[in-house]
């Protein structure tokens, strides 16, 4: 990692809000905003870095050239800005919170050493390529490399992870007082198509969601609607305020629970207000106990909402 420095990377727009406020591209997409902020930090990391490069290259006996160590470290930031959204987007899918944290947290430790382990490989490659006039570099050059520069570098990816995670905790916290009189930033309705015709249903109108395939199905009342996203994808989408995730399958509208029942095997049966009826996995049990006993306190005239004596 010496010849291309620690190089890696890294919520998008939304946990990096600062610079792309700063630079105006919040119009920009997501992946090219992260890249972006990406770019900032790694450049960042790597200009502080570079005394001791300096220092430990003079010691050695070879000073290094100011024009390499700038395409040094210019070809690193551009290596870790380009993993950056894979790293945001891996940190997304498994959140630091909910019934699963502890599982999600090795998941991001594994996959943030995985991803320092291939980065510090890359560099190798690219060392060998630019610098030594070679196809392959040596197998004690990676060793090398991966014992000196690896914990450093998961260290660095570690802590891009954390800054976007407390941004985004940081920005969802202020939201109730930046948002008054702003545009909502979740989905409030959904383009769907019936009997030919392109039209649209309101996600107030939700009482719970599906996953079927390569698609989902929006129930509203008796009507049930289609279309081809991906449970994850348009999770992210929805108002966590509004729905939460009772199954890996299944989504629902916390306002149309009417009744929580727990089951033996630690599930719990959710009844709606207009009587269907639904499986909570116990992964997500308590998450939905506590959200609907907030929305049921904030809507204390609501009879409905009152749970059926068990």
């Amino acid at each position: 990692m010496d010849a291309l420095a620690p190089s890696g990377q890294t919520p998008g727009m939304s946990a990096l809000d600062v610079p792309a406020r700063v630079f105006r591209i919040t119009a920009w997409p997501t992946w090219l905003v992260e890249c972006a902020c990406g770019l900032l930090y790694w450049l960042a990391f790597l200009v502080v870095l570079e005394p001791d490069n300096v220092l430990r290259a003079n010691q050695a006996g070879h000073p290094l050239a100011a024009g390499q160590e700038a395409l040094r470290i210019v070809v690193a930031a551009l290596l870790g800005s380009a993993v950056t959204p894979l790293l945001l987007g891996f940190s997304r899918r498994f959140p630091l919170h909910g019934p699963r944290r502890l599982r999600h947290g090795l998941v991001q430790l594994s996959g943030i050493t995985s991803l320092a382990c291939v980065l510090i490989v890359v560099s190798c490659f690219l060392a060998a390529w630019g610098y030594k006039g070679a196809w392959l570099p040596s197998p004690a050059y990676i060793r090398d490399e991966l014992v000196g520069n690896g914990l450093l570098l998961a260290f660095a990816l570690l802590a891009l992870v954390a800054m976007a995670s407390v941004a985004s905790r940081l920005r969802a916290n202020a939201a109730p007082d930046n948002m008054a009189g702003r545009e909502s930033p979740y989905l409030t309705r959904i383009p769907v198509k019936h009997r030919g015709r392109q039209g649209f249903v309101e996600l107030a109108q939700v009482d719970w969601i599906e996953t079927q395939g390569n698609y989902l199905v929006l129930h509203a009342g008796a009507a049930a609607h289609m279309i081809r996203e991906t449970s994850v994808s348009f999770e992210a989408k929805l108002d966590p305020q509004c729905f939460v995730r009772i199954h890996r399958r299944t989504l629902v509208a916390i306002d149309r629970v009417r009744q929580l029942q727990p089951l033996t095997n630690g599930d719990a049966l959710l009844r709606l207000v207009h009587g269907h009826e639904l499986r909570v996995s116990r992964s997500y049990r308590k998450v939905l106990a506590e959200r609907w006993a907030t929305t049921r306190r904030s809507q204390p005239t609501t009879a409905d909402y009152r749970p059926d004596p068990a």
